[in-house]
């Protein structure tokens, strides 16, 4: 049998003192009373806080937005081949919305627009600013390494040219092929034959479309051709 509960004894002297609870909610109160002050400015700070991020989280969504809309008219211009009014505008959006996703785009457009004018110079000072950025994705850096070759070849760097068709053509992207049949073609101008036919043989057994298939074809002789097809196979 369980020993019976003990009654617990309270003297009069314990029934006058406060519990634990009373005494610590009074120290409290007594504590924000005398740093009452010090509670209205943390709190307002952390209205203010709280304010700040709220507002910037505003003004980002409104300057992507109106990055946007931004970006939409100035690759009208470029889509109706209005280089000159569309390099402009593109260089518009990365003096106002840098810090935006369409504002760094711009830039890269702007090196596309630059290049058809034709400013081979100027394309290829936007392709450079571009690529400084760091883009994260690597097809669109891929993009701009091949439109600042072109620009590059076309100011008559033609070092400068292979070194920006190299960059480019080691990205496994969907410009690579486009590298390196440049890439090829500059080989071939500078004597160095067999490289070039090296790298043709390499683009072959990628197994590529029908029209960079067709122009390799036409650069390598018809035994060659047949057992890069073969392995390709």
């Amino acid at each position: 049998m369980a020993p019976p509960a003990q009654r617990i004894k309270l003297n009069r002297k314990a029934l006058r003192e406060p519990d634990e609870f009373q005494t610590l909610t009074n120290q409290a109160a007594a504590w924000a009373q005398a740093n009452r002050p010090l509670l209205v400015a943390s709190g307002l700070a952390v209205v203010a806080i709280a304010a700040a991020i709220g507002g910037v989280s505003w003004y980002r969504g409104r300057q992507s937005a109106a990055a946007a809309i931004r970006f939409q008219t100035a690759y009208g211009d470029f889509q109706a081949s209005r280089w000159a009014e569309a390099a402009d505008a593109f260089s518009g959006m990365q003096r106002d919305y840098a810090g935006t996703g369409y504002g760094r785009l711009a830039v890269l457009y702007q090196g596309h627009a630059l290049a058809r004018k034709p400013d081979p110079a100027a394309a290829a000072t936007a392709y450079g600013e571009f690529l400084a950025s760091s883009p994260k994705e690597d097809f669109l850096r891929q993009e701009a390494l091949v439109g600042l070759a072109r620009a590059r070849e076309a100011s008559g760097d033609t070092a400068g040219a292979r070194e920006a068709y190299e960059q480019a053509a080691a990205i496994d992207g969907p410009f690579r092929s486009d590298a390196r049949l440049s890439l090829a073609r500059l080989l071939e101008v500078d004597g160095k034959s067999d490289q070039a036919r090296e790298l043709y043989q390499a683009i072959l057994k990628d197994s590529p479309s029908a029209s960079v298939r067709a122009v390799v074809e036409a650069k390598l002789p018809a035994d060659v051709v047949a057992s890069a097809g073969g392995e390709s196979r």
